[in-house]
């Protein structure tokens, strides 16, 4: 593409496009919003308004739209089929984390992805919190050594999160038949929803910071809508590393990792991703018992990762991450699952 802004469409007018997605589309240097697309004409409608763009209510005349690459803010369950449509209407695409409902799902659509000469990008925004990418270029370029243990954890809060998100979200347009079936569906499925939701962002980030890891072993506690799952792994290159993704917890969010190394060590702790703030990372070296605690400016993940889709395919660079790195992270979350069943114990099993 020889010109400056990318003209983007977006798929899904509901909570996380509102609340992240159109503030980052409507901030990001390179971008051009130039439609929304949702079935619900209430969400459609109300957003075209807002933002001064076509709205859509039929998906194939969204894709019909002078468009050239589109992002997919809906449910999991649709990531894969609208995907495809977009891939064979010729748009690129950003689509939201998980990738898809499962890894055998990614596979079909890494397979249309490979046919249509077009790039496909995960929306896993927290590499592009600039401390985390920090900690990673620290980490790849040996300043702390070989990687020898990693911590991670993911905790989600619950009574806090309502009164929160009211705080950092904008007014929301709320279609509430669509809200209550959402919300019907997610209960009637919480643990697999809640792994592939939550657990997602932890498995990518392992596996950004650490490379490739297998899990030996997973174990998880349930008291009604709380889950609890704790795990350990060895990546490929030898290091031990454990995880913990709790959703969710009766307390303050917290989420984060230790990295040590044979020269020194990193920590961060990752702010509630609305906050838009960067991770506040501290890099150890030991060899002059020194810390770096980089302060960043731009901060914003969800603009930031747009951007960064958008620079990638207006320069004919790969994207990242890719529909193979989400089918990855699919792969630890079916893992996990499989794992944590095997170690249930008997009496939870026949309830």
């Amino acid at each position: 593409m020889t010109k400056d802004k990318l003209k983007l469409g977006v798929v899904g007018c509901g909570r996380i496009a509102q609340a992240a997605h159109f503030p980052a589309v409507q901030k990001a240097s390179n971008v051009e919003l130039a439609a929304v697309f949702d079935p619900s004409a209430l969400l459609a409608k109300g957003a075209g308004m807002r933002l001064g763009v076509p709205a859509y209510t039929e998906q194939q005349d969204f894709l019909n739209a002078d468009l050239d690459a589109v992002l997919i803010a809906i449910p999991d369950r649709f990531h894969v089929p609208v995907s495809i449509a977009a891939l064979q209407a010729g748009k690129h695409v950003l689509v939201e984390k998980p990738v898809a409902v499962t890894a055998s799902e990614a596979e079909t659509l890494i397979d249309v992805l490979g046919k249509t000469g077009l790039q496909l990008q995960v929306g896993s925004m927290k590499r592009f919190d600039p401390g985390i990418a920090r900690a990673r270029q620290v980490i790849a370029a040996g300043d702390i050594g070989r990687i020898l243990s990693a911590r991670c954890w993911y905790r989600v809060m619950s009574e806090l999160r309502p009164p929160v998100e009211a705080t950092l979200f904008p007014a929301m347009l709320v279609d509430q038949d669509v809200r209550s079936r959402e919300t019907a569906l997610k209960a009637a499925n919480r643990k697999t929803h809640l792994l592939a939701t939550h657990g997602i962002h932890t498995f990518d980030l392992m596996r950004f910071l650490l490379g490739d890891f297998t899990v030996s072993a997973a174990t998880m506690a349930v008291d009604g809508a709380d889950h609890s799952w704790h795990g350990i792994a060895t990546t490929e290159a030898g290091a031990a590393a454990s995880f913990e993704v709790t959703a969710s917890v009766h307390a303050e969010w917290t989420e984060g990792f230790q990295v040590y190394g044979s020269k020194g060590h990193i920590s961060a702790e990752i702010p509630f991703p609305f906050s838009r703030a960067a991770s506040k990372v501290r890099i150890f070296r030991a060899e002059n018992s020194s810390y770096e605690e980089p302060i960043f400016g731009d901060t914003d993940a969800y603009k930031l990762q747009v951007e960064a889709f958008a620079a990638a395919l207006l320069n004919g660079q790969p994207v990242q991450p890719t529909a193979l790195d989400g089918l990855k992270a699919l792969e630890i979350v079916e893992s996990v699952n499989l794992l944590a069943a095997r170690a249930e114990p008997d009496h939870r099993k026949s309830a």
